[in-house]
């Protein structure tokens, strides 16, 4: 979701620093569903303002942490795995 979308969405104006913690949360909170999280999010805004990003984002950093971490041990998996093929093959 772009800045000018959710201000559309919200029908006013955010910073640039109140909307990257927004982004955040849209894209990594667990909660945020993928169908219709931007229109989750932007009712979130409505009904709580900023608050509500600022108590949901230690969770949604969090989450993108974990993923960043599920990522590299998959990859290194995967290295592993290859390496054993590699060696059952000689």
């Amino acid at each position: 979701m772009q800045k000018r979308e959710f201000e559309e969405m919200i029908e006013q104006p955010v910073s640039d620093e109140e909307y990257k913690v927004i982004e955040t949360v849209y894209q990594w909170h667990p909660s945020v569903k993928e169908v219709s999280g931007k229109e989750e999010v932007a009712e979130l805004y409505k009904s709580f303002g900023m608050a509500i990003f600022h108590d949901m984002l230690p969770r949604a950093e969090k989450n993108r942490e974990l993923e960043r971490q599920f990522l590299h041990a998959r990859a290194e998996m995967e290295r592993i795995r290859a390496e054993m093929e590699e060696l059952s093959c000689k």
